[in-house]
């Protein structure tokens, strides 16, 4: 392959002669999405930060294992989750709410619950990430969203949380080894696509490296200086290049995995495949809405399960739960750990352009209580972390539309039917 001195002289950049290098140039990492769902509130004085609000705040017991990414954390209390309903079933109408904005449907037969003496629908919205998913270039990345679990149950409003469309949910994927088939296993074809593609453009460089050296000699010395500051455009783009193709490797299958290990397995994975951009969207639901009454036995967790205990108001059964949502935290911190340690592909760390949310589909498990749900939110580069606010007034709309914001779509201010405010929360978006 041979390029004139004319042509490279005339182009003003070495961009100019090949169309994709100045896209290549100009590509900047994408923001991304998650959310993050774990079951039945809190154990609120164990979950507040202590000695202020802003930033002089002291993390609880339940979110010390959050110490390493302070910076990054807005912990938010006082935000409610309104069902929008007259009568409420608790678990059952929050969850398709938590992040649609929108109520389940009342009036039909679809499921009943006898002991309520009540019959309902699906939820009525579309999940704030499938609305989001929705705005972005269509095969900008192989999937649209992706969608992960663990334990999710079988088709009920109280077991999921992902709406495409009112009435439509989303199953995750809530087996490890059938996440890495589905999204890794036996190479996928737009990974194999893209290290092909990032190949092709270094070698083709090194040729127009090798082409400019070669002329240096018969070129004057003002020539020689255009020249050179093209190669040092090539040069940068090459090393952006390199960077840029083993982020794309496929992780191991997940080994080890039993009901101590899923979700990290599951958090590892979508990790992976943000960095290698399958996606910009993802959820993860750790366990579902209604009667998850899980054991812990790592945790000293071996009768009764999770929802019995969560309706369990003595300090015995809050100490023991206060555990499980200290594992909860573990697990939230496990995935940032994770966001943080993976390469992006424009550079940096996943994490860095990445809005994480978590949330809950009520705030106390002994009263239902869904005024009052914790949230905490966790950001990169353009995110106001490190601290801790009460408020008041809120619903998770607020955050919703946070998420669009954060994704570039600022002409959102609400989201769902039961949106009564507008715009995002103010304060966590730089």
């Amino acid at each position: 392959m041979r390029v004139s001195r004319r042509a490279l002289l005339s182009a003003g950049s070495a961009a100019a002669l090949f169309p994709w290098l100045a896209q290549a140039q100009a590509t900047t990492p994408k923001r991304k999405v998650v959310l993050f769902f774990t079951p039945h509130g809190t154990i609120w004085p164990n979950w507040r930060p202590t000695g202020g609000a802003g930033s002089t705040f002291t993390l609880s017991p339940i979110l010390a294992p959050l110490a390493a990414h302070r910076q990054r954390l807005a912990i938010l209390d006082g935000i409610r989750v309104p069902y929008g309903t007259a009568y409420y079933i608790p678990h059952t109408y929050t969850m398709p709410a938590l992040w649609t904005g929108s109520p389940i449907q009342t009036g039909v037969t679809t499921f009943c619950r006898t002991d309520h003496n009540q019959c309902f629908g699906w939820g009525t919205g579309v999940s704030v990430d499938q609305a989001i998913a929705a705005r972005l270039p269509a095969n900008e990345t192989p999937y649209r969203t992706i969608e992960l679990g663990t334990f999710c149950g079988g088709l009920h409003p109280a077991t999921r949380m992902i709406y495409s469309a009112p009435g439509v949910v989303k199953n995750p994927l809530d087996v490890p080894q059938t996440a890495f088939s589905t999204l890794f296993a036996a190479q996928n074809p737009d990974l194999v696509a893209a290290a092909q593609k990032l190949e092709r453009r270094q070698r083709v460089l090194d040729v127009v490296r090798a082409d400019m050296n070669s002329r240096k000699a018969v070129l004057s010395s003002a020539d020689r200086t255009r020249l050179d500051a093209h190669a040092t455009s090539i040069a940068t783009l090459q090393t952006r290049l390199e960077q840029a193709t083993p982020r794309c490797t496929t992780p191991s299958a997940p080994t080890g995995v039993n009901s101590e290990t899923a979700m990290d397995r599951q958090m590892d994975l979508a990790a992976a495949a943000l960095g290698c951009g399958l996606t910009r969207v993802v959820s993860l639901q750790m366990r579902i809405a209604d009667n998850d009454n899980s054991l812990y036995p790592w945790l000293g967790l071996t009768t009764g399960g999770h929802h019995t205990l969560s309706h369990d108001s003595s300090a015995q059964s809050q100490a023991t739960m206060t555990q499980v949502y200290t594992w909860y935290s573990q697990r939230f911190a496990h995935l940032l750990d994770q966001l943080a340690a993976t390469p992006d592909l424009g550079g940096g760390s996943v994490l860095d352009h990445t809005l994480v949310i978590w949330g809950s589909e009520l705030g106390v498990g002994w009263t239902h209580d869904a005024n009052n749900v914790p949230f905490i939110v966790a950001g990169g580069t353009g995110f106001n972390g490190n601290q801790y606010r009460t408020v008041t007034n809120t619903t998770q709309h607020r955050l919703l539309v946070t998420a669009f914001h954060w994704m570039g779509f600022t002409d959102v201010m609400q989201h769902g039917s039961l949106d009564t405010g507008s715009g995002p929360l103010p304060g966590l978006l730089a």
